[in-house]
This record gives C-alpha cells, sequence and structure tokens, in this order.
C-alpha cells in the first residue's frame, strides 16, 4: 500500500501543477501570416478553478521555464511545417509566444505560439490541418495538460 501511495505522489511531482484540469480552452483562433510563413494560434484558456494556477517548475539555474504552450501537429501539418530536427519529439520551429505566464482565478488567459511554415508549402493546406493537432501546455519540462484542437467548441 506505501508503494501505491509513493507512486501516486511521485505522479502528481512529474506531472506540473495539480489544477490543469480547471483549464479550458474557451477560444482559439489560427492565423497565416504569408509574408513571414508564419503560422500563428491565438488561445483563450479560462480558469475555472478559485486558486491562481501557476508553475511549480523549480531547478538550481536562474532562467526558470514556467508555463509554456507548444502546439504538437499531427502527420499532414507536420509535412506542410519546418520541424526541429534531432528531436524525438514532434515539433515544429518556433518564431515566437507570449502570454501572461498564469491562469488567474475563475478568468481567461490570452496567449499566442507562432510557428515557420515550410518556404513552398499551400497556405491552404496549412489552415486546413492547422486544428489537427494537441495543444501542449508544460510545467517546465513537464505535459500538464493536452487539448485535442480539433474538438475545442
Amino acid at each position: 500500500m506505501k508503494k501505491i501511495i509513493l507512486l501516486c505522489l511521485l505522479f502528481f511531482m512529474l506531472t506540473g501543477f495539480e489544477q490543469a484540469d480547471q483549464l479550458k480552452i474557451t477560444n482559439v483562433e489560427t492565423t497565416i501570416i504569408q509574408t513571414n510563413q508564419e503560422l500563428r494560434y491565438d488561445f483563450t484558456i479560462e480558469n475555472t478553478g478559485e486558486k491562481p494556477i501557476e508553475s511549480d517548475f523549480d531547478y538550481p539555474g536562474y532562467h526558470p521555464f514556467g508555463i509554456e504552450l507548444a502546439v504538437k501537429p499531427n502527420e499532414n501539418l507536420a509535412n506542410l511545417m519546418k520541424m526541429v530536427q534531432d528531436t524525438k519529439y514532434k515539433k515544429m520551429i518556433p518564431l515566437g509566444s507570449g502570454s501572461s505566464g498564469y491562469f488567474p482565478p475563475g478568468e481567461d488567459a490570452s496567449f499566442h505560439v507562432s510557428y515557420q511554415i515550410k518556404d513552398d508549402a499551400e497556405l491552404e493546406k496549412v489552415k486546413k490541418h492547422a486544428l489537427d493537432s494537441t495543444l501542449l501546455i508544460l510545467d517546465g519540462v513537464d505535459i500538464s495538460a493536452e487539448f485535442l484542437l480539433h474538438k475545442v467548441p
């Protein structure tokens, strides 16, 4: 029984902030910026809880990662985007991001992330497949929440 309790505690320690189940995507918009070959996602995420959700990540360095949003593309989108090489993860090349860094209680928070489109990609296809992907909310190196974007209302 002690082993099960220890495993449960370890799981919660390794999966980022605890209140991830209180997050709800209320809006997602995608924009193609043709001059930059850029795919931009704008997210509005509500914290339905009564406490702020902030990063629990701590490490011995000086530049904490904190809360980060990343979009993991499906195969169709990945084929249209410039991808990070030499990693076991499916990651598009980022161009920028912005956020408040936390989720205030009972309120919406705005976040955006942008990624590099391949030079020869058909932009209509990028727009079509942009939501066939998964939003990852990370706390440091731990995935705290995942949302299938094609299922967001």
